[in-house]
């Protein structure tokens, strides 16, 4: 085989590679078009719940096992946060918000031997937990802040076809994942979401393979309704006591000048 020959055929091999790799390219563009609408649904639904959920600020018991730290209780449910890569075409948005227990110490693990302590370190890395550490000669400890990072991040999958749910750190401290078939992206599928936010339904495998029932759909809606409802008397009665202070200050202000006046009254006789 001549030299021109090789060089043809190398330049074959070449071209076959980058038809292949376009033509992947391809494929994965137009599965990210065919997830559109459903990514941008869930963009709109989460928004406003996001919004809302910062609004009613809902009080949620959370708690959770760490490794290495035992029991995190009592913990908060705050900061609800949405972010998006891009507004004309999705391929990632995410719900974060925090579990903390606010003004609480710092949590110390202390770990004997190395490897058990990078172990340790591992865990709380990826796990998204904050936290400094110290080396000793047989191990060390690390100072974890006993706040808990959950997130739940929508991308679509092209090999699935679906939308990729990746959810960290919700209902037990690690990652799963779940996906959803674009036809099921509804209202229903995402109210299901935000039972989970909101602890009311622990039922992962419904949001891939199965649909909420009425009754727990239910309870969420009842759940949201009365924390609207304390928060609404709340502000009624604290919007009733601003109005009797002012009231009881302008009737002071009242008194005050009648004195002063009947005052100069007296001066004059």
């Amino acid at each position: 085989m001549g030299y021109l020959d090789e060089l043809k055929k190398q330049s074959q091999v070449i071209r076959s590679e980058q038809e292949r790799q376009q033509s992947e390219e391809s494929q994965e563009s137009a599965v990210v078009r065919e997830l559109q609408p459903a990514m941008k649904v869930i963009h709109g639904y989460l928004k406003e719940a996001i919004e809302v959920l910062n609004v009613v600020q809902p009080e949620v018991p959370v708690g959770y096992e760490v490794k290495g730290l035992g029991s995190l209780n009592n913990l908060r449910q705050e900061n609800y946060t949405l972010s998006i890569d891009n507004h004309d075409i999705i391929k990632q948005l995410a719900v974060r918000f925090e579990c903390l227990q606010p003004h609480a110490d710092v949590r110390v693990v202390s770990v004997k031997g190395r490897n058990e302590f990078v172990a340790q370190r591992e865990y709380l890395w990826r796990n998204n937990f904050q936290f400094k550490e110290k080396f000793t000669m047989d191990g060390g400890s690390l100072y974890v802040e006993p706040k808990v990072i959950v997130r739940l991040e929508f991308s679509p999958d092209v090999k699935q076809r679906k939308i990729r749910l990746e959810i960290r750190n919700l209902l037990e401290v690690g990652t799963t994942t779940r996906w959803i078939d674009r036809k099921d992206v509804t209202r229903d599928k995402l109210d299901e979401i935000t039972g989970l936010i909101l602890r009311k339904s622990r039922d992962l495998n419904s949001l891939s393979t199965g649909q909420m029932t009425d009754e727990m759909r239910q309870r969420i809606k009842e759940g949201l309704r009365k924390e609207q409802e304390v928060r609404r008397r709340h502000e009624v009665q604290l919007a009733a006591k601003r109005a009797a202070e002012e009231q009881a200050r302008t009737e002071d202000k009242l008194v005050s000048r009648l004195r002063r006046n009947i005052g100069t009254l007296v001066k004059r006789k």
